[in-house]
């Protein structure tokens, strides 16, 4: 029974001989004698075109054209005209077999999300007609039916049934209605083409006109093959400016007089600097051009590309690149971008299938501009990339980067890792990148110090908190002290960035001090950059901070009272009463009588028993002996105290030893500090508040309190100067057996001969001198600073 099928179509008659093999039926967008057939080739399974016509149903004059149709294929040799294969005549029909093409009309043909007009194709159907009008041929039948595509989008020009020399345009119209394919709603040829004044080939141009409106026409407004609905009145509007006169021109030709309208047709700067075909054209000559033509434009493809629709490109473009690049020579290299950059547009299947063999393969080629093209399109591609392939074959030979002496593909290798480091296995990334990331801190080149920063704060997402946290310490330790000031910057950003990634004791005690060392950066925008990172650590801590006291179960309220306590007379002043002042003022306020503090953080003393500062001894008693060595002997130090004035520490003069009358206070001395020190004498002044604690100058925690005395301020005395009436020889008095208990005297006091001295008052018990609580854990962390 299928054997009497094929029969009927013909089919059962092919010899055996016959090298291709009849499949399934195309459908056609219009009524033709010609049917269109799918095909394999029997030797190696290609896939073929198959058209057949049988004879059954044709007069004589249709089997006459069919037959033509055959031997013009077979005959005529042009790139863009359809190629030929084989063809066999039998006793029901023709078979002519060519490379596997659609109508231009068919729904198949069509690329619905193609908004550009097939500028290409129209030339490639417009280089076919002029080569036959050059060869003295009319077609006859030119138009959008006789215009085939192939696989790749290529326009192929077929439908050869009226194809010959010498054709008459009356005849060839009469004819074009019996063998032309039908189509409802499209224009017939005009009828001035019938009155013996347009030339032979005026039937052509007229056929080149409707081409024309249907490229133009159909990208306009969306609609393909037979749903567009063509008006040649209107026509011209479609087209381009350039292209409205010579379309006015070919639908209604006049005399050539030599002229070939066609050829200068394609001769127009429209066409000639049209980037698909300057492209198109390009490629299909790269064999024939020069080194110097081939360099220039693989430089300026890319940016070509961008005017090139996108089916040329992925259909078209991409496999004659991909063939380009096997050239010898640094054609690879050049090639490489537009390679990659039409492949971004691919789907993934035919990425991995045309494109990713060929990465993985560069990526193993020693050269180094082929590899610095690859790392620089690595972020546009890596979507498009498995994680095997990058894990097995491209990253193994990324790594090489790294150690490269080209400092080019050192840089280019760090900046693809923010690419890389999301799709590489964890082991890969904790065993291998963040020991690169380090060791680049030391690069010579000061641009990959720099984005070695960056990249590591754009990874740190992708690692271990714990990775990226100690990655990040040591990195960006070294760039807040790199030389180069981008990188200093760059580590202050990143740092900012990051915050989150570490607690608020390492930002306050390994983070704010770098950052605190680039206040002071001889680079303005790197100081700018520390004060705004410092002003956004601050508020981080502080949200850490609050946040960890609420987690603790700490009131809300109590809080609030802390932070205005602490915001509360910050001052100098403050502080002083709150730790020296709780300490040290006890011991000063306890040959005073009793002390407290008022509500407003004012000390106040009440009248005493004891004597006064003016009748206290000049020469105070040595203090018991430490360790067995007795106490150096003291000078006598007062100086008068006068309401308003406040004690001096110190003075530029003293009375000598055993004197019991201290000096008037006068006026301040030129050349003083304003606190009876002179400037200039800085020794001897270090030497009297060694004096004053009971010790040499050298003793560091003595001269670390007395500089913290010397930092209180005027106010802060006033207030014991004026309220309690204290003298410095008291005060020297009441707080030398603070300090000399713990310290060693220096070898040169104990030879020293001892001075009269009044016998020591009994200390009288020092009652609490303030109502707030001072646990004796805050004294000691105070004093642990100044290493007492």
């Amino acid at each position: 029974m299928f054997k009497n099928l094929l029969s009927a179509v013909g089919w059962g008659e092919l010899p055996n001989s016959f090298g291709f093999s009849v499949g399934e039926k195309v459908d056609l967008p219009f009524s033709w004698q010609w049917v269109l057939h799918k095909g394999t080739k029997k030797s190696d399974g290609s896939v073929v075109s198959i058209f057949i016509c049988g004879k059954k149903d044709l007069d004589s004059q249709q089997v006459a054209a069919a037959k033509n149709a055959v031997q013009m294929a077979k005959s005529l040799r042009h790139t863009h005209i359809i190629r030929a294969l084989d063809s066999i005549e039998t006793e029901g029909g023709f078979y002519l077999v060519t490379e596997e093409v659609i109508p231009l009309l068919s729904p198949e043909a069509a690329e619905p999300e193609e908004k550009q007009p097939a500028v290409w194709g129209l030339y490639q159907a417009f280089e076919a007609l002029s080569f036959l009008h050059q060869s003295g041929f009319t077609h006859g039948l030119f138009g959008p039916s006789s215009i085939f595509v192939t696989k790749k989008g290529e326009y192929r020009l077929g439908g050869f049934e009226l194809c010959r020399k010498g054709a008459d345009a009356q005849a060839l119209v009469a004819q074009r209605r019996n063998c032309s394919p039908g189509l409802v709603g499209w224009p017939d040829p005009p009828s001035y083409l019938l009155d013996g004044q347009a030339p032979s080939s005026g039937v052509d141009f007229w056929g080149a006109a409707l081409t024309m409106a249907y490229v133009f026409g159909s990208a306009k407004t969306g609609a393909r093959g037979t749903d567009f609905r063509m008006d040649m009145t209107r026509a011209s509007q479609d087209l381009p400016p350039e292209l409205r006169k010579p379309f006015a021109d070919l639908a209604k030709p006049g005399p050539l007089r030599g002229r070939s309208p066609i050829a200068e047709l394609l001769q127009l700067e429209f066409f000639q600097q049209h980037a698909s075909i300057r492209v198109m054209c390009f490629l299909g000559s790269l064999h024939i051009r020069s080194t110097n033509e081939k360099d220039v434009f693989f430089e300026n493809l890319p940016g070509l590309l961008d005017s090139v629709p996108i089916s040329l490109q992925t259909r078209q473009v991409l496999p004659d690149l991909l063939e380009a690049q096997k050239f010898p020579g640094q054609e690879a290299a050049q090639v490489l971008p537009s390679i990659l950059k039409i492949g971004i547009r691919l789907k993934d299947e035919e990425f991995k299938e045309k494109v990713a063999p060929l990465v993985a393969q560069l990526f193993a080629c020693p050269d180094r501009a082929i590899r610095f093209r690859l790392l620089s399109s690595i972020g546009e591609m890596i979507d498009h990339l498995d994680d095997a392939m990058i894990n097995d074959k491209i990253f193994p030979e990324c790594v090489n980067g790294f150690t490269d002496s080209n400092g080019p593909i050192r840089e280019a290798t760090v900046k693809s890792l923010i690419f890389f480091v999301p799709r590489l296995r964890p082991k890969t990334v904790e065993g291998r990148v963040v020991k690169l990331l380090v060791k680049l801190m030391q690069d010579p080149e000061a641009s990959i110090r720099t984005n070695a920063v960056i990249c590591s704060g754009r990874i740190s997402s992708h690692v271990p908190k714990a990775v990226a946290n100690q990655t990040l310490l040591t990195v960006l330790g070294a760039g807040f002290k790199d030389p180069f000031a981008p990188c200093r910057i760059a580590s202050l950003q990143t740092l900012v960035a990051c915050a989150a990634l570490f607690s608020c004791e390492e930002i306050a005690t390994r983070m704010l001090p770098g950052v605190c060392h680039r206040l002071v950066d001889p680079e303005p925008s790197v100081a700018d950059t520390a004060f705004t990172v410092l002003s956004s650590l601050q508020q981080i801590v502080r949200q850490q901070i609050e946040e960890r006291r609420a987690s603790a179960g700490q009131p809300a309220e109590d809080l609030v009272a802390a932070q205005g306590a602490a915001s509360k007379d910050a001052g100098w002043s403050s502080w002083a009463m709150s730790t020296v002042g709780s300490v040290v003022g006890n011991q000063l306020m306890g040959s005073m009588g009793k002390a407290k503090i008022d509500s407003s953080g004012n000390l106040t003393s009440a009248p005493s028993s004891s004597p006064s500062a003016s009748t206290l001894s000049a020469s105070p008693p040595a203090p018991p002996p430490t360790n067995g060595v007795p106490a150096p002997p003291r000078q006598a130090a007062s100086s008068a105290s006068a309401p308003g004035r406040g004690m001096a520490l110190g003075g530029s003069s003293r009375p000598a030893a055993g004197s019991g009358s201290a000096p008037t206070p006068g006026p301040v001395a030129p050349g003083t500090d304003g606190w009876g020190d002179s400037d200039e004498g800085s020794d001897a002044g270090a030497a009297d508040a060694g004096d004053a604690w009971g010790a040499s100058p050298s003793t560091g925690a003595a001269a670390a309190v007395a500089d913290a005395w010397g930092g209180l301020g005027d106010d802060f005395f006033d207030e014991i100067g004026g309220k309690g009436g204290l003298s410095v020889g008291s005060a020297r008095e009441e707080l030398a057996p603070v300090a000399a208990p713990t310290r060693r005297a220096p070898p040169a006091a104990a030879a020293a001969p001892k001075a009269a001295t009044a016998p020591a008052p009994k200390a009288k018990a020092v009652p609490k001198a303030s109502t707030e609580k001072i646990s004796k854990k805050e004294d000691d962390d105070f004093w642990k600073e100044f290493d007492m």
